[in-house]
């Protein structure tokens, strides 16, 4: 599994990106201020930030201290992510119920900001399979690299998340979150092949070009 920067961040962008935080923190500080509204954001991506750095650091760790093979842990990812987004694909009520009860405080940055929607259960996965399979000092630098201008990017869009769901509406939000949902489906079922493949009973293709 050979990424660059750029695959990277397409991968973490769509398994770490803004979407599904940005409508919960749009929905919860309606009615704040604007500093409030200002700190909340920082203090969902910092919190979100370094977990997501400490699950690349420590992620071969875990699989040894739970004796997880790589291609266990990357045909478990995929399915993880396949049935995570086969529900954004198909449609799930349960997030938007398990929200409307959340009360406005400093704490909804880290619950459920932080986590589990920005540093999500499937990105958090994808980001230990990566860590696991490319342990390299370059690739990791990389990883962070590639997970900093996510954040980054997650930050600046929190920030003008009223203006820019506003002005989206919600009939274009759910047509980004069905294609967010395919790209996910895909990167879960690549997963699997990769782990598949390392297993053995799937001959792994040829190179294109």
């Amino acid at each position: 599994m050979n990424f660059g920067i750029s695959e990277l961040f397409v991968i973490f962008l769509i398994t770490l990106g803004p979407l599904k935080s940005a409508i919960v923190y749009v929905t919860l500080t309606a009615d704040a201020e604007a500093s409030f509204k200002r700190s909340i954001a920082i203090r969902t991506v910092l919190v979100a930030t370094v977990v997501s750095i400490l699950f690349v650091v420590a992620g071969e760790y875990l699989l040894d201290v739970f004796h997880i093979s790589i291609p266990a842990l990357k045909i478990g990812g995929g399915i993880i992510l396949m049935l995570y987004a086969l529900g954004m694909v198909l449609g799930s009520k349960s997030e938007e119920g398990a929200n409307a009860d959340v009360k406005l405080s400093p704490n909804i940055a880290v619950f459920p900001l932080a986590m589990p929607l920005m540093a999500t259960p499937h990105g958090l996965v994808a980001i230990v399979t990566l860590a696991a399979a490319v342990p390299g000092t370059t690739e990791v630098a990389l990883m962070i690299a590639a997970i900093l201008a996510v954040m980054a990017f997650n930050f600046v869009f929190l920030l003008g998340a009223h203006k820019i769901l506003s002005a989206i509406g919600p009939a274009a939000l759910k047509v980004v979150s069905v294609i967010v949902g395919l790209l996910l489906v895909a990167l879960g079922i690549q997963l699997m092949i990769w782990g598949l493949t390392d297993l053995g009973v799937l001959q792994e293709l040829p190179a294109e070009g």
